[in-house]
């Protein structure tokens, strides 16, 4: 019996709930135990996307297909839902001209979308979602033609992806270690067991509303307290070798923040916020000749920016400047402090996302084909979000550039070697050598009991991460954040950059700072306010 085009919408429906009703056990499978496993929820809202996009479309089973690709397409946030997003485009193209879905129709379905999603990948890697999406669409080319029952089919084809997906801790070292299967395959596996009980006449419903969610927001409060009204940028040329920034540091520190001062081949750039933009540049006017000066009212713009917004959008609003400018730099944050510091190194727009909240495709297209630029340049700061980023390039028509930044640290240092007046293609080369030497560490905690490398890890220990890799375990937070400072410090660096979270007091962020410039009188440390949620420090030296 085929499936027609109410039937597979049926599936996909079913497919999501299941998926939905159990996105956090497939986060809870993330590797590591750190509060960032959020695998099941990008799917969850990747499908989401895919499931609006194909309630009201009419026709056959191949126009409800597209649909859907379409949608998670726009939809896709993190890798996973990436991924996800291509095994539906590669789907919907075996799915093309034909109004219902036979054994045979299915079978080229999956085999094209297995085809699309290790295309999608640079370096594919077995014992993942990939592994699983392979196997299924193997016995389905095999077999297909053995029956003229699709629920029959689809039932079997779920029987070989869950054995598949039982079988990624063999593949992958990593999986074993941890003691759990692939969290990509599991979330594909929800949705397959959800449309295989939708067409066995037991659809599966979502136990509670899913809340929708948009990250491309910018929020602005007219009650919104600004301390210091002046963001002022300096670019200074200096005479002779004399080294200035430390005393720069030190006085600028007395009378603002958001302070951040790069010494860098007889160049100082300087970004600080402060009530007296005239004693700023009265102080560093002692290290040599300005070659820039930049002072902006954010109080001011503030005000301008929220008086231009009707009365139901100043809560959460989307702000596009329609001018045309050669560039336009749009940068992932998460923490006020963090998106204070892009905004004054001069990225354009900011959206909201980083660890557990991944942004999607579309919200940066809807910044993108919102504004007029020659060339845009996608910072994403997040291993997770890289290929979100890719794929906004494939839909669409601008030029538009990946910096495949994995943190912010990274993307600081790279905004210093940005220069307007260049080409997109050295500015490009110019930003990827400055932030490769940039070396990161996290500290953050413990969201369940595992073992990794061998160390056993409990939940809510103190750990910290040197690179992506778990090295540090156990420790209070200024304990961890010492050892993993000594870590990175093995390969000398001149200076050592401190963000606090948001669950981090300055003072203790200022004592842990007086405690490391007394063991390491040869570097410069600087403590600053990213408001990162869920890390407590991150850490860049260079």
């Amino acid at each position: 019996m085929a499936i027609n085009s109410n039937q597979f919408k049926s599936y996909l429906t079913s497919g999501y709930a299941y998926l939905e009703n159990n996105k956090q056990s497939v986060n809870d499978l993330n590797v590591f135990p750190v509060p960032d496993g959020d695998t099941g929820t990008n799917m969850s809202l990747t499908m989401q996307s895919a499931i609006k996009e194909a309630v009201s479309v009419s026709g056959g089973v191949g126009d409800v297909a597209l649909s859907v690709s379409s949608g998670a397409l726009m939809g896709a946030r993190g890798n996973s839902g990436v991924i996800l997003s291509q095994l539906f485009r590669g789907f919907s193209k075996g799915c093309m001209g034909h109004n219902t879905m036979d054994s045979s129709v299915l079978a080229q379905a999956l085999s094209s979308a297995k085809q699309a999603a290790y295309s999608a990948v640079m370096k594919p890697t077995e014992g993942t979602i990939l592994t699983v999406a392979r196997m299924m669409s193997e016995f389905a080319d095999k077999n297909y033609s053995k029956y003229t029952d699709c629920a029959k089919f689809l039932e079997d084809i779920v029987k070989v992806g869950e054995d598949a997906l039982k079988s990624t801790p063999e593949m992958l070292d990593v999986l074993k270690e941890a003691g759990v299967v692939d969290a990509g395959g599991a979330g594909l596996m929800c949705i397959m067991k959800g449309a295989m009980l939708a067409a066995k006449g037991t659809p599966v419903s979502l136990k509670s509303a899913s809340a929708n969610r948009s990250t491309a927001q910018f929020e602005y409060s007219a009650n919104s307290e600004i301390k210091y009204a002046y963001c002022t940028e300096l670019l200074i040329r200096t005479a002779g070798k004399k080294k200035y920034r430390k005393t720069l540091i030190d006085k600028l520190m007395k009378i603002g923040d958001s302070l951040l001062v790069i010494e860098d081949g007889g160049i100082i750039k300087i970004h600080v916020h402060s009530n007296e933009p005239w004693n700023v540049m009265k102080i560093a006017s002692v290290a040599g000749e300005f070659t820039k000066i930049k002072i902006d009212n954010m109080r001011e713009q503030h005000s301008e920016i929220f008086e231009t917004l009707t009365e139901g959008e100043q809560a959460h609003s989307e702000h596009y400047d329609k001018q045309h400018v050669p560039y336009a730099l749009i940068a992932v944050s998460a923490g006020e402090g963090f998106s204070e510091i892009l905004r004054g190194l001069g990225v354009n727009y900011i959206v909201s996302g980083g660890q557990t909240m991944n942004p999607s495709t579309q919200d940066f297209l809807d910044i993108i084909e919102n504004t007029d630029a020659d060339e845009y340049i996608l910072l994403p700061n997040n291993k997770n979000i890289i290929l979100a980023c890719k794929q906004v390039k494939e839909v669409s028509k601008k030029n538009i550039h990946v910096l495949e930044t994995r943190n912010i640290p990274q993307a600081i240092t790279a905004l210093m070697s940005f220069d307007p007046t260049l080409e997109a293609r050295e500015n490009m080369v110019n930003m990827e050598e400055s932030y490769a030497a940039v070396r990161t560490g996290q500290v953050t905690f413990a969201v369940r009991d595992t073992n990794v490398n061998g160390v056993d890890i409990h939940k809510n220990d103190i750990i910290g991460l040197n690179g992506g890799e778990i090295t540090v375990t156990g420790a209070g937070v200024s304990e961890a954040c010492k050892k993993l400072i000594e870590q990175l410090l093995e390969s000398p660096a001149a200076i050592v950059s401190i963000y606090y979270g948001e669950n981090v007091k300055q003072k203790d962020a200022e004592k842990l700072k007086d405690q490391l410039a007394g063991e390491y009188p040869n570097v410069d440390f600087d403590v600053i306010s990213g408001g990162q949620p869920l890390y407590y420090y991150i850490i860049s030296a260079e």
